[in-house]
């Protein structure tokens, strides 16, 4: 897995599913409730050999639907909330699973559902629900990628019905976990020109920001808060960067004065971010971890995750010395 593009492997997503195992023995039945067969989701037996949860989890990215049957209309229709909450379930996996598993398996998975055009309309939607949505628990971009790439593939797909999924294609790879990310050139208070190039931290989170955004000045309060990210600037390992990309710069100007004043503090004078669509804004406040060169680690990123990194870096786990575990 790469680390960079994925630093939590585990985590708050993965909440649905109470442990791994759990949800992998779990079979399929029929549950009659007040006369009426309730229809359950017919589960998969992961064999014994893959035992650890990486290697179960990537049977199941391919494995997963093997005994739900796609053509069955009731899936999408009565049975609509059971499938779901399948999908939900499964998503919930991919976390556990290497990322070249979950683009085979979410390919696989998407391959059998296109045989039936309805099918493949509930699967699609309810992927973009659960990894799109930034309001989504399990909301993660890069999953939704082979989601986007496999619907401009799609036969059931007309080239109208593309536009929509290109656009957000196009989106989704700017600036991925993992690739070096567009440059900011900003302009200071006092009128010095500079750029996100020229930081010389270690890390640099950029936030994004508009005037007069209650959410902004929470976000702020909250970052300027953190003890742990007081203590990287402390160290002189990392810089915060406040960036606006608006056009009123007279009142930008006043708006500094209520910012955090150890944050770096700019505008973007070139217009470059709107104009040139250099960075994919789609809800602000906007919070990016970089790394040195520009490199993300995350991008439309939540504190308590950036919190937790930094956390990891400033309290590494503790190694234990080979020769005393051998007494």
């Amino acid at each position: 897995m790469n680390e960079m593009m994925y630093p939590f492997r585990k985590n708050g997503r993965t909440a649905l599913v109470v442990t791994l195992a759990g949800l992998l023995v779990l079979s399929a039945c029929a549950e009659k409730k007040d006369g009426q067969v309730k229809k359950t989701f017919p589960m998969v037996t992961v064999p014994a050999v893959y035992s650890d949860p990486q290697a179960r989890a990537e049977y199941l990215a391919m494995h997963f639907w093997d005994r739900f049957d796609f053509g069955d209309t009731a899936s999408i229709g009565s049975a609509a909330p059971v499938t779901e909450q399948a999908i939900v379930d499964y998503i919930s996996t991919f976390p556990y699973a290497s990322y070249d598993a979950v683009n085979g398996g979410v390919r696989h998975t998407l391959s059998m559902a296109e045989r039936h055009p309805a099918v493949y309309a509930f699967f699609t939607s309810m992927m973009e629900r659960y990894l799109f949505n930034l309001g989504s628990s399990l909301h993660n971009d890069e999953y939704f990628i082979p989601v986007l790439e496999h619907m401009l593939t799609s036969v059931v797909l007309d080239d109208y019905h593309k536009m929509r999924p290109n656009a957000i294609l196009i989106e989704l790879l700017k600036n991925r976990p993992g690739t070096q990310a567009a440059d900011i050139r900003y302009a200071t208070l006092s009128g010095a020109k500079n750029a996100l190039s020229h930081v010389a931290t270690d890390y640099t989170l950029v936030m994004f920001h508009n005037l007069d955004c209650g959410n902004c000045r929470e976000l702020a309060a909250a970052i300027d808060a953190s003890t742990v990210i007081r203590e990287m600037q402390r160290r002189k390992m990392l810089t915060v960067a406040a960036i606006y990309h608006g056009d009123d710069i007279d009142g930008w100007k006043r708006h500094v004065s209520e910012m955090p004043p150890l944050w770096t503090h700019g505008y973007d004078y070139g217009h470059e971010i709107v104009d040139s669509a250099t960075y994919a804004l789609r809800v602000i406040p906007t919070l990016y971890l970089l790394k040195k060169d520009r490199v993300v680690i995350m991008r439309d990123a939540a504190l308590n995750y950036v919190e937790y990194f930094f956390n990891s870096i400033i309290n590494p786990p503790a190694i234990r010395n080979p020769v005393e575990s051998e007494q």
